[in-house]
């Protein structure tokens, strides 16, 4: 069965004048991949990888090669386009926009601006739509990753307890600002793990890897940072940590550790005007 608002893979049936006819052989259901939505050098007989969705004015389903911000069952951050009475228009990365209707807005969206979104599909129907009221989704979160897991962030509001971010794109979670130590720009995809996934559907993340493993990454990024400056940089433990924070995207805490294993394994030196790496 061909799924509506996911990837598919399907068979290039035969070429028209005005596009593609697509089969999936298992049902035998067809969809229309227009010239103007085609990959290029797309050939018949061949399978090819197409989201789906349905033509709101054909009402037929159509296959693009280009890939959304997020699919069905995931949340993605997206600007408003158009606003009508009965709805905002969102760019969803395709081209078609996603309607998020005037009753699957927690709050009145506004022209221009970018929000986070989840997209559904509404149920018995084929209408994929957008809806920023979160809470009835974050209730039902099964979780398919563990702590300590790495993972892709992206944070996509500043609040005052840290960053709102949608994490592997299917999960809600938050991101601290007294554990972050590096500039965040909103939108942006970053890596990062898991930390606690919370009975509540949300989950606490972190830019960095916890315990002990958190050490050893910090000792590279220590090293990294001294080799990139030929070997010296005048910062030492007794430094600010806005000044440590700044250099290294680590916390004072958290490099005074590192710089220790890395005096006591004998790599670098540190004298009163900072660090510097041991010539062989």
């Amino acid at each position: 069965m061909i799924e509506i608002g996911k990837m598919n893979t399907l068979t290039v049936e035969s070429k028209g004048g005005e596009g593609f006819l697509l089969t999936q052989e298992e049902s035998g259901e067809h969809c229309f991949m227009p010239h103007s939505l085609a990959g290029e050098n797309i050939k018949t007989n061949e399978q090819v990888d197409v989201f789906v969705y349905l033509d709101s004015n054909s009402k037929r389903l159509l296959a693009t090669s280009e890939i959304p911000h997020a699919f069905v069952g995931e949340y993605g951050y997206m600007e408003v386009i158009d606003v009508q009475p009965f709805g905002a228009f969102l760019d969803w990365g395709i081209n078609k926009d996603l309607l998020v209707p005037g009753n699957e807005q927690k709050e009145k969206l506004r022209l221009g601006e970018k929000y986070l979104v989840r997209v559904d599909l509404e149920e018995g129907a084929e209408r994929v739509f957008g809806s920023t009221k979160l809470g009835k989704y974050i209730d039902d979160t099964e979780f398919d990753i563990l702590e300590n897991d790495k993972v892709e962030l992206q944070p996509v509001e500043d609040t005052e307890l840290g960053y709102r971010c949608i994490i592997n794109r299917k999960y809600i979670g938050m991101i601290y600002h007294n554990e972050t130590f590096t500039h965040v720009k909103l939108g942006k995809f970053y890596e990062g793990y898991v930390k606690k996934l919370r009975e509540d559907g949300l989950i606490d993340a972190s830019f960095q890897v916890q315990g002990v493993g958190n050490l050893f990454q910090s000792k590279d990024k220590v090293m990294e940072v001294l080799n990139r400056n030929k070997g010296s940089v005048g910062i030492t433990d007794k430094s600010s940590p806005e000044a440590i924070r700044g250099l290294f995207g680590m916390s004072k805490k958290t490099f005074k550790s590192a710089v220790g294993m890395l005096y006591k394994d004998r790599k670098i030196t540190i004298n009163k005007n900072g660090i510097e790496v041991v010539k062989k």
